[in-house]
């Protein structure tokens, strides 16, 4: 299978709220943790995000009014990439007071960077995204209980190319990780370099992959019926696959055969 990964990518924040015991930070408190992920791309061996500030906006039970807190986050350049199928990167961890997460804002830094095969090139943050990124969650925090949050960014939306220079522009998707369900599977054979893509209404998302035994797995889906679609990057002949397949809310869908792509 070829080094090189496909130009969509996923990067995935994974938000974990959890309360303690008495005399200390967590009193009526939530956790907060964030971890990073990612579903990896056709074209680029490296996607680096700098990500410099995480704020989020949130309510107590009695006021309508936001409260906009900066997490404990000391900022950082991460590769997405070989965040896939399931693996995350935590890079906040925190406690939080309970009640009701609105937004989430996140400040991009200049050191983005994205490496093809013919080198590492700078990705320019768009000027409509210099002071951040804000969207929508509104989800509880409970007091001693664990809430965790999903924010991806598609990187096949999220950056472009004029004038020979690229340019960094995050499309987000946010969603409590209890949210939808999920779809597994696996895709073979490895030398066909397949991606499964997967299509609901306005939502396309795609993947690689893993390289070791075929593996896939999608997270955060609408319940209801997805097309799916695996196709080979190869030029050995392999023939696309195309079905449909229903995902439930709060299940992890397991397609009961893999899916062998055939020349």
């Amino acid at each position: 299978m070829k080094d090189s990964l496909t130009l969509l990518s996923l990067l995935l924040f994974v938000l974990s709220f959890t309360g303690c015991a008495n005399n200390d930070p967590s009193i009526n408190a939530t956790r907060l943790r964030i971890n990073l992920t990612d579903a990896a791309t056709l074209v680029v061996s490296e996607f680096n995000v700098d990500i410099q500030k995480i704020e989020v906006a949130t309510t107590d039970n009695t006021s309508d009014e936001e409260k906009w807190t900066t997490l404990d986050f000391n900022g950082g350049v991460f590769d997405v990439l070989p965040l896939s199928n399931g693996k995350s990167k935590q890079i906040t961890d925190q406690y939080f007071p309970a009640g009701v997460m609105r937004k989430i804002k996140i400040t991009f830094g200049n050191n983005s960077t994205l490496a093809t095969s013919t080198g590492v090139k700078p990705l320019v943050l768009d000027p409509e995204v210099k002071d951040g990124v804000v969207v929508e969650v509104n989800t509880n925090l409970y007091a001693n209980y664990v809430t965790s949050i999903m924010v991806d960014i598609n990187a096949a939306l999220s950056f472009y190319e004029l004038n020979g220079n690229y340019f960094f522009k995050p499309v987000l998707r946010v969603f409590p990780e209890t949210f939808g369900g999920s779809l597994k599977g696996y895709a073979l054979p490895l030398e066909a370099a397949p991606v499964v893509v997967i299509v609901k209404d306005e939502d396309t998302l795609l993947t690689l992959p893993e390289r070791s035994d075929g593996m896939f797995l999608f997270k955060g889906l609408k319940e209801g019926d997805w097309k799916i679609l695996v196709y080979s990057t190869t030029d050995l002949g392999y023939r696309d696959t195309l079905f449909v397949d229903t995902v439930f809310t709060g299940k992890t869908r397991e397609l009961k055969s893999k899916i062998v792509l055939k020349r």
